[in-house]
């Protein structure tokens, strides 16, 4: 074999310039893996693809020096429409100014909480300012419905006299009555009915890329615009990936209604300079068992549009590093970080959240909100094996009740809370490191002892905070924490 030869089988450059070289990509890099290929860089021309379900699947491939790029200008990855009709799971997406269709009505205040309708099983309503629509009219119409930290979906059954009657037809694990314990306010609603526009493109697929049970040099994407795609797993799933770098830089997420990326049990993932905008659930996942994760300097705009407690990033990681990120507009919380304390703290979750920015548009913060109760900008769950929040900037955050900007639940332990400023957290906390030892009592726990190895110290807060410290433990400590007026 020549050196021509041999430099022509370690090298591969896979253009996609059109929707038939996009649908033979998969079995092109198959080709290309086989035949020995270690730097394979796919390029996208300008214009629109169509992608089916798991459109590139790499399972089980070890491919140690190998190296896979994909990269584009102006390139739009759209999911492919399966045309079994309409579905509140399914993205739509204007083909012709590229962009993603919101079918979702404003949110809105119900004016009772739900109320059960005798001798009609399953069956509640909630009084309401909306005009009648009889069942034929609201066929195919959902309702979003806040539940405590929970927005339940459910099929409208009619909507008369100032009633809107609907189906609860799924268990949230959160009480219908949920908005009237916590907090003593009514809930809070979305119509969702079919998209009125026509010629819209319905996506009716989920994943693009799902990589699990792999080994790589390295694996990246740079420059491509995800437009749309249906609920379900991720649009890019990463299971038990090891590779040096998982890159995914200057790429641009939009009205996703699945989760954007999800990864876990995956080396060196690093998310960079993407734009995350108007997507439906969360936009990044680091998984338990995810090594060194680096998620840097992206922007993230109206995301949760599903009224839940999807957060926007969330990370239970080993040696991760959230940085430089901007949060604008977001229905529970912009950061979720540590293990629930009924799970077990498996690798020894740890990692810092530094210098974000998080807060609230003036558009977002008026009306009736979409943030939902008991949450926080920042949430942190009970098991850390050392989380640190430094640095962060966290500012005009509105919500109905509950809202803290951040927020230790549950007895959390072994967190550190350094140097953030915190300001206009309306009805909230500013912080809230809060005691809660029934965690260390509850037969469900991992955690057997609550509230230890915190330190909170040198933050800036022109609101009220609640910080609660162990006497009995000596690694714990609250000092230099101080109030002063908004910025």
């Amino acid at each position: 074999m020549t050196l021509l030869a041999l430099i022509c089988v370690v090298r591969a450059l896979l253009p996609v310039g059109n929707q038939t070289e996009f649908d033979a990509l998969p079995e092109r890099l198959d080709s290309a893996l086989e035949a020995g290929a270690t730097d394979i860089k796919v390029r996208f021309s300008p214009g629109t693809f169509f992608y089916g379900e798991n459109h590139l699947s790499l399972t089980s491939r070890q491919y140690a020096p190998c190296s896979i790029s994909l990269s584009g200008t102006k390139t739009y990855l759209v999911a492919r429409d399966t045309e079994d009709g309409y579905s509140i799971d399914k993205g739509y997406v204007d083909l012709s100014s590229v962009r993603p269709i919101d079918i979702r009505e404003p949110v809105r205040k119900a004016r009772t909480w739900p109320l059960k309708v005798l001798f009609r099983k399953h069956v509640y309503r909630i009084k309401c300012r909306e005009a009648d629509r009889s069942p034929e009219e609201v066929k195919d119409w959902n309702i979003i419905l806040s539940q405590w930290f929970k927005g339940a979906v459910y099929p409208v059954l009619e909507i008369r006299r100032g009633w809107l009657y609907f189906r609860k037809d799924r268990d949230y694990g959160t009480g219908i009555w949920s908005e009237l314990r916590y907090g003593r306010c009514l809930p809070r609603y979305i119509l969702c009915p079919p998209p009125r526009q026509e010629g819209l493109h319905a996506c009716g697929v989920t994943c693009f890329l799902s990589v699990k049970d792999c080994t790589f040099s390295r694996l990246s994407l740079d420059g491509l615009t995800f437009l749309g795609n249906r609920d379900g797993n991720a649009l890019i799933d990463l299971e038990t990936v090891h590779a040096d770098e998982i890159s995914i830089t200057g790429c641009t997420f939009l009205g996703l209604k699945s989760d954007g990326i999800h990864a876990a049990e995956v080396d060196n993932l690093a998310v960079r300079d993407c734009v995350f905008r108007e997507n439906y659930l969360g936009s990044i996942e680091v998984g338990e068992g995810c090594v060194n994760a680096r998620i840097e300097d992206n922007r993230f705009f109206d995301n949760g549009l599903m009224m839940t407690n999807a957060p926007v990033i969330l990370c239970r990681g080993v040696d991760y590093r959230i940085a430089g990120n901007y949060f604008e507009d977001f229905s529970y919380s912009a950061i979720w970080l540590g293990i629930h304390y009924t799970m077990p703290d498996r690798f020894g979750t740890r990692g810092v959240v530094e210098n974000n920015e998080i807060c609230m548009s003036d558009a977002f913060r008026t009306g009736v909100p979409r943030e939902l109760i008991d949450g926080g900008a920042v949430y942190i769950s009970t098991n850390n094996t050392r989380t640190v929040v430094r640095g962060n900037y966290i500012h005009d955050l509105k919500g109905p009740h509950g809202n803290r900007g951040i927020f230790a639940d549950d007895g959390a332990i072994h967190v550190d809370i350094a140097s953030n400023r915190v300001f206009r957290v309306e009805r909230g906390l500013c912080i809230d490191l809060r005691r809660c030892s029934r965690v260390a009592r509850s037969p469900k726990s991992k955690v057997r002892k609550t509230n230890v190895g915190n330190r909170v110290f040198d933050n800036v807060y022109d609101g009220r905070v609640e910080i609660y410290v162990r006497r009995d433990d000596p690694s714990s400590l609250a000092r230099n924490n101080r109030y002063a007026e908004s910025e």
